[in-house]
């Protein structure tokens, strides 16, 4: 989310999570319980108090950021809000070993995939440090099963080309959840990494459909139509 706002300066497009509280006031639907997997530094956190979520799961893969996202997590939980952080690589299966490529803006681009030469022609200050973390699987069912978000009713995927992954291990999940946003490339800038049409496609499948316009590469907003009939 954080090292393509080149992509938004083009082109002003509606935020997905101002669109989706719109959607949550037409329909008379508030979202209180939400998961993020790929939580860095809990960027997001002040904008998800003021949406109204009430508890929320982060979930990072990498320890050296979890250890950063913890301690503000720490910082920001009240009486009325439960902020709830795990560090776990999440995948399609659970146990696997995989290596985790750290990237030098402070880890924000970290992934399992390598930058593309489309990456480094794009954001010729943007590379991997050389930093290997190795990590574990656990899928998303399991991980929210074991932290009492099973019945989550939002959902948010920031894995830097492993959305798809995340989402096949979290089919229980997607099974609660209302709205989904979900960070999306049409262009190949990590090595393996999935594309817009194939998670455009995987969500459908699972009875959502997207509300914003989607971008080279950014947040996309899907949500389950029959919930949210009535537009702001």
């Amino acid at each position: 989310m954080q090292f393509l706002r080149f992509f938004r300066r083009r082109k002003r497009r509606q935020d997905p999570l101002t669109v989706l509280k719109g959607l949550c006031a037409a329909n008379d639907m508030p979202l209180a319980r939400a998961i993020h997997v790929g939580a860095h530094h809990g960027e997001e956190v002040d904008a998800y108090t003021a949406f109204g979520f009430r508890d929320i799961l982060w979930i990072e893969a990498s320890p050296t950021d979890f250890a950063v996202l913890k301690r503000k997590l720490d910082a920001k939980s009240s009486a009325t809000v439960r902020n709830t952080a795990v560090c776990a690589f999440l995948s399609d299966t659970d146990g696997d070993s995989v290596e985790l490529r750290r990237f030098n803006n402070d880890g924000a681009s970290s992934s399992m995939f390598a930058g593309t030469e489309l990456m480094k022609d794009q954001w010729p200050g943007l590379g991997e440090t050389g930093i290997i973390e190795n990590v574990q699987t656990a899928t998303l069912d399991l991980i929210a099963e074991e932290n009492g978000f099973a019945g989550a009713d939002f959902l948010a995927v920031d894995v830097q080309g492993a959305e798809l992954l995340v989402l096949n291990g979290a089919l229980k999940v997607l099974g609660s959840v209302h709205a989904v946003i979900t960070e999306v490339s049409q262009k190949r800038f990590y090595d393996g990494a999935v594309l817009y049409p194939e998670l455009k496609a995987f969500l459908e499948a699972h009875g959502f459909t997207e509300k914003t316009e989607a971008p080279i590469h950014g947040d996309q907003l899907y949500v389950r139509e029959s919930l949210f009939p009535q537009t702001p």
